[in-house]
């Protein structure tokens, strides 16, 4: 959902503990845009940062401006700078969580990746949409956007792999999407799947993508590590992504 009027300007107030920092911005701005303008290194570097409204409701850094306006009728933040302690000890990587990516044209990769590839769409704005399935994500952002922690530049991969449950029904149904995709549509047997690979260009860049359907003998977690997987994850696909303001607010 686009945030109204999203060009007007806005005062943004930051509260770190008696200091404060205004800055001026637009309405289509996200907060995450605005703190590292205004807030000193000393505050932002090397610590976790919280941000909460003036009644103690906490937001996030994705938030658009223009929302918490709308809401709570200004936009001033408490801060919270908590310095990050960085301990020695064991560790462990506990697996793909989402793939963030810049395209040339986001709503039609929005539409590619959900009618054709069969994801969810869980977030659609102007900052970023979100695509899931299952415990994992796909998050598609614009080109050309002069943002934090962003490129100008559109993303490329090798290949983004999907598991389906029957790949005889997916070979059907991407065949019914063929103008939008290209593919000689030969399935290629490994020791523990069967996969097809597809191609789906957008802009200037084109995306393979591979479609797997895992054999009887490989299938489900076998070991106790491994079944805990999903206990460390965040199910991308259990509600819309982000903090929901207005009336939608309360439906979870």
């Amino acid at each position: 959902m686009a945030v109204s009027r999203s060009t007007d300007p806005v005062t943004v107030m930051f509260l770190v503990d008696q200091a404060r920092f205004e800055h001026k911005a637009k309405r289509g701005h996200i907060v995450h845009e605005v703190f590292p303008l205004v807030l000193p290194e000393k505050i932002t570097v090397g610590h976790r940062l919280t941000f909460r409204t003036r009644s103690g409701d906490e937001v996030f850094a994705d938030n658009f401006l223009g929302d918490l306006e709308d809401t709570y009728g200004d936009v001033i933040l408490t801060a919270s700078a908590v310095p990050i302690v960085g301990t020695s000890g064991p560790w462990k990587t506990i697996g793909f969580d989402h793939l963030a990516i810049t395209v040339a044209d986001r709503n039609s990769a929005r539409d590619f990746f959900r009618d054709v590839v069969g994801m969810q769409v869980m977030r659609d704005d102007p900052h970023l949409t979100v695509m899931a399935t299952g415990p994992t994500a796909l998050f598609l952002f614009d080109t050309e956007t002069d943002a934090p922690l962003g490129t100008s530049a559109a993303s490329l991969w090798h290949h983004i792999g999907f598991v389906v449950d029957n790949l005889e029904h997916a070979y059907a149904h991407l065949r019914t999407h063929e103008s939008l995709l290209k593919s000689d549509f030969t399935l290629l047997e490994r020791d523990e799947r069967w996969s097809l690979y597809f191609f789906y260009t957008n802009g200037d860049v084109t995306f393979m993508i591979q479609f797997s359907e895992i054999k009887k003998r490989g299938l489900g977690f076998t070991t106790d590590e491994s079944r805990e997987f999903a206990g460390y994850l965040y199910d991308y696909a259990s509600r819309p992504y982000g903090l929901v303001f207005g009336e939608k607010a309360g439906e979870e």
